[in-house]
C-alpha cells in the first residue's frame, strides 16, 4: 500500500507518518510551517514534498509521478485561534486545498480517501444523550464550518472512491511535532512547570483521543473493506468524554502535586462548545478497543517534559497559535 498524507509533518500527521511507514510506503505533503522538515530524514519509507496543497500544478505533479492508492487528508489551518487569526488562509487551505486533493484523487484512481474532520462540528448541544453521526451539526467556529463544508462536498460526490469522514475527538498525547496548545497537553505542561492555569467553565464536556489510539484506528481503517462508498465515523471512545475539571484533577493526581490551577466561571471567556459524543458505530464496525489509558499517555508526555526546560516549552514551535 502506498499512502499519501497531507499535513504529514504536523501534530497528528507526524505520528501517523512514523507509524505507517513501518508497514507501508508513505508520501508526505507539508508546507513545513514549524521547521520540522528533518522529522523523517532517515526514514527510507518516507518521501517528503515541501509544498502547498493549494498549488494545483505541484499537486498534479506529485500525484502523476508517484504510485499512490490511499490518501489521508489532514492538511489544514487547525484550531479555532489559528483560523480566527487567518480566516482567508483557513478558507483557502481547508476548503479549496482539500477540494484540489480530492479531485486529483479521483483523476488518479485513488481507492480510499480518509478525511480528518472534527467533533467540533457538533458545537453546542442541549441534548443529554451522546451525539451520533446522525445528530445535527452546529459548527460555531470558522474551523468547524470549513470542515462541515468539505464534508458536504464529499457527501455530494457520487464517484466510486471510498470516502471516510472521520469526526475526530480532540487529540492529546506525545507527537514528534509536539503541541502544547491542545487542552490536555496545555493543562499538563502548565501544571508540570507550575505556570498560571485558569480553567474556564470546568464542567463543559468534550471527547478526547490519544495519539497512540489514533494510530490503531487509522490502521484498522486502512485495512478494512468498506461496503459503502461513504462512511461518516465519530473517532474516539465513549469512556473519554471528559470535562475540563476531570482532566485537570486527573493530571494533578498523576503528578502528585498540590493543586496548581484555578477554576473560573465568567462570560468573558465563554466557549459555547459543550457536547458528548457516541463512538459505538466505529467500535462495532471496525471492532476497535481503547488500548491506551489516559494515564499512560500523560506519563509519556511527562517523560518528554523532563527532557526540556520550562523556557523551551514556551517556544513557538510547540504552538499553532499562541
Amino acid at each position: 500500500m502506498n499512502i499519501l498524507i497531507t499535513g504529514g509533518c504536523g501534530y497528528a500527521g507526524s505520528v501517523l507518518t512514523n507509524f505507517l511507514s513501518k508497514k507501508f510506503k508513505v508520501f508526505v505533503i507539508d508546507k513545513i510551517l514549524f521547521k520540522n522538515k528533518n522529522l523523517f530524514i532517515k526514514n527510507k519509507n518516507v518521501t517528503l514534498f515541501k509544498a502547498d496543497i493549494t498549488n494545483k500544478s505541484k499537486m498534479k505533479e506529485i500525484f502523476s509521478s508517484n504510485k499512490i492508492d490511499t490518501v489521508i487528508h489532514l492538511a489544514a489551518i487547525v484550531g479555532d485561534p489559528a483560523c480566527g487569526k487567518y480566516p482567508e488562509l483557513a478558507k483557502n487551505i481547508n476548503l479549496n486545498g482539500a477540494k484540489i486533493i480530492f479531485k486529483l484523487s479521483k483523476v488518479y484512481n485513488i481507492k480510499k480517501f480518509i478525511f480528518f474532520s472534527t467533533c467540533s462540528n457538533y458545537g453546542l448541544s442541549s441534548s443529554k444523550k451522546l451525539l451520533t453521526e446522525n445528530s445535527t451539526l452546529n459548527p460555531l467556529s470558522l474551523y468547524a464550518k470549513t470542515k462541515v463544508e468539505f464534508e458536504k462536498f464529499l457527501i455530494k460526490d457520487k464517484s466510486k472512491i471510498t470516502k471516510i469522514v472521520l469526526r475526530l475527538s480532540t487529540l492529546y498525547g506525545f507527537s514528534p511535532r509536539m503541541r502544547f496548545d491542545l487542552t490536555v497537553n496545555e493543562f499538563l505542561k502548565k501544571i508540570y512547570f507550575n505556570e498560571k492555569l485558569e480553567i474556564y467553565h470546568k464542567n463543559t464536556f468534550r471527547p478526547y483521543l490519544s495519539t497512540d489510539d489514533l494510530k490503531e484506528i487509522i490502521l484498522k481503517i486502512l485495512l478494512f473493506s468498506f461496503k459503502k462508498n461513504l462512511q461518516i465515523l465519530n473517532a474516539g471512545f465513549n469512556s473519554q468524554n471528559f470535562t475540563k475539571k476531570y482532566i485537570a484533577e486527573r493530571i494533578n493526581k498523576i503528578l502528585k502535586f498540590k493543586k496548581r490551577y484555578f477554576f473560573i466561571d465568567d462570560n468573558k471567556h465563554f466557549d459555547k462548545r459543550n457536547y458528548r459524543v457516541n463512538f459505538s458505530k466505529i467500535k462495532k464496525l471496525l471492532e476497535i478497543k481503547q488500548r491506551f489509558s489516559f494515564d499512560s499517555s500523560i506519563r509519556n508526555m511527562i517523560d518528554f517534559l523532563t527532557k526540556i526546560k520550562k523556557k523551551e516549552s514556551n517556544n513557538k514551535k510547540f504552538y499553532n497559535h499562541k
